[in-house]
């Protein structure tokens, strides 16, 4: 495997990157209440969160796609280093593995942040600009994959191997 993202790929990661963006520019405080339930209040990355990086910072990722099953209720947890600790930037509701909203406490309830999934389905939004419903859970490599990635073109230059250990999710 390469480094090169499918095109696919690529516009996923791109849509994602502009919605947490746009998540970022919003208002101080969420106007929706924070979700409640499993790892809702993780203010750092646990040991096992996931890798994901997005304009040369590294993302962790807890609990990673592969972690989340149908009986799995509580949030999946987007966070970014800032200022020499972990920042939160999104929460992904889940309610019996089904994810149902995002969460940012750096935006305001309207927009994207407003709408509802059931069963990957928009129940409350607008289709056409809500996130697509399978973009709502952040895939994510295994913890340490990004220094084994940089090792890697350290070593072989653009287009080496990725290490097996190293899929997303």
């Amino acid at each position: 495997m390469d480094f090169h993202l499918s095109p696919s790929r690529f516009i996923i990661m791109m849509r994602y990157t502009l919605f947490l963006l746009g998540l970022l520019a919003g208002a101080p405080q969420a106007a929706e209440p924070r979700p409640a339930g499993r790892n809702c209040n993780l203010t750092a990355p646990p040991a096992a969160a996931g890798e994901e990086t997005q304009h040369g910072k590294t993302l962790r990722v807890f609990p990673r796609n592969k972690d989340i099953n149908a009986s799995y209720t509580g949030c999946q947890v987007l966070f970014m280093p800032w200022r020499a600790k972990w920042e939160v930037i999104a929460l992904t509701e889940i309610v019996n593995g089904d994810p149902v909203r995002v969460w940012s406490d750096n935006a305001g309830g309207t927009g994207r942040l407003a709408c509802r999934y059931r069963s990957g389905k928009v129940v409350k939004g607008t289709p056409q600009t809500c996130p697509a419903a399978e973009e709502l859970l952040t895939k994510s490599m295994a913890p340490g994959c990004l220094d084994l990635i940089r090792a890697s073109v350290a070593k072989g230059g653009p287009g080496a191997p990725r290490p097996a250990q190293c899929a997303y999710d």
